[in-house]
């Protein structure tokens, strides 16, 4: 569940705090912090009955609104914090509670954030009541009209508004709009859980996502190759977006700018077919130098640590471990030899798991068994080496014309 985030309304906000702070209808209650005493939430949800009926709106009266948020299980975060992230962000009085369950073996960890759409105002507000000043006439779409073609009329002294008195604000709309999801996605999951999630990656899963296909669907044939494509190219996007360390999404972007796309609908299956195979074609080039490029830079800084390492006494020696630390200094913020050494190790283990990682991707860019590329560390110095038919032809090429060269 962790990486999910989900907004709702809630029509009865105090009989939902009391829902996911009681023990004995909750598996396992991790933590739970409310900005507020409970006597907010009951005038919070009294005034919001009282509106709802002044303006005669229909339907249930929504009284507050939750977020519910999965946390990855090894992620500390308390209650607390996830209520004043968010009432620091809208400034709004908010309450959560964490739970924790274990459903099939799966350890489910989440939060329950029920928050106001409404500020408690310094001091109450006196509303006066509300008459008609004339008699008003309204069509089908509630406009004002004349009254022959009026279906609906207010007479005048009707009273429009009973006199109140209001203890909190206009109900802030930002709250019912789809950009407060995204930005409370970006909020918790990308920066206070440090979740892996963009906004380009959300949209591009909605955009690649496989539609249903129904009994007796006429074009079920159309709609499952149309799928198929949709996968293929969401394997590639997010393969490519990590060879290329681009925000998730991004590769998607640059493919429908680059290759004129504007939707994936059926209709547009065979030029989108044409297109989709140009683009993992390209891409499978570019990959195979990307792992060229970052296991030659792998095997430089293997050698700029054997060097480093060279206790030799001589004067070169010495000369070229100087020129290789003043290279690293920007990025190693130091010019002791040890600390470099410890600092080009560390680089070095990380550019090997991304390097491993690299290798795992050739089955999401649809790379052929037969074409895929394997890398071999050598036991000895632990330089890399890349074993692939056409690299050992390029490698062969570039040994001939350097012999070339020297006759």
């Amino acid at each position: 569940m962790a990486g999910y985030l989900d907004s709702r309304k809630l029509t009865n906000v105090k009989g939902r705090i009391k829902y996911i702070t009681n023990k004995d209808k909750q598996e396992n209650i991790v933590d739970y912090f409310n900005t507020v005493d409970n006597e907010f939430w009951k005038m919070l949800a009294k005034e919001n009955q009282e509106r709802h009926r002044q303006v005669k709106a229909g339907g249930k009266c929504c009284e507050a609104r939750e977020l519910i948020i999965g946390i990855p299980q090894n992620t500390t975060i308390t209650a607390e914090q996830i209520c004043n992230t968010f009432k620091n962000k809208y400034g709004v009085e908010c309450s959560c509670a964490i739970h924790q369950n274990n459903k099939a073996g799966i350890i489910n960890k989440h939060c329950h954030l029920i928050f106001s759409e409404r500020i408690k105002l310094d001091a109450p507000e006196i509303v006066e009541e509300k008459r008609a000043s004339r008699t008003y006439y309204y069509d089908e779409k509630g406009k004002k009209c004349k009254k022959a073609g009026a279906v609906k009329t207010v007479k005048k002294g009707t009273i429009l508004q009973k006199g109140s008195t209001r203890y909190f604000s206009d109900k802030n709309e930002h709250f019912k709009t789809q950009k407060f999801v995204y930005e409370c996605k970006e909020l918790f999951l990308k920066n206070l859980l440090q979740i892996d999630w963009s906004l380009r990656a959300e949209k591009q899963n909605k955009e690649l996502s496989e539609k249903h296909i129904g009994k007796n669907n006429p074009k079920a044939e159309y709609i499952k190759q149309n799928n198929k494509l949709k996968s293929m190219l969401k394997n590639v996007c997010n393969a490519s977006d990590f060879i290329f360390e681009q925000e998730k999404g991004y590769a998607l972007e640059d493919f429908k700018k680059g290759y004129g796309v504007k939707n994936f609908s059926i209709r547009n299956f065979e030029e989108n077919e044409y297109k989709v195979y140009r683009f993992v074609e390209e891409t499978q080039v570019r990959y195979k130098q990307r792992v060229k490029d970052d296991v030659k830079k792998h095997n430089e800084i293997n050698r700029d640590i054997r060097y480093l390492q060279d206790n030799s006494s001589n004067y070169g020696m010495k000369k070229v471990q100087e020129i290789i630390i003043n290279d690293y200094e920007p990025e190693s913020k130091t010019k002791d030899k040890p600390k470099v050494i410890d600092f080009l190790k560390n680089k070095i283990s990380n550019m090997l798991e991304r390097i491993k990682k690299l290798v795992s991707l050739q089955d999401n860019l649809y790379i052929e068994p037969k074409n895929q590329i394997e890398i071999i560390q050598d036991r000895r110095d632990h330089s890399l080496e890349i074993r692939d038919e056409s690299y050992f032809r390029e490698q062969k090429q570039i040994e001939r014309d350097d012999f070339d060269l020297e006759m």
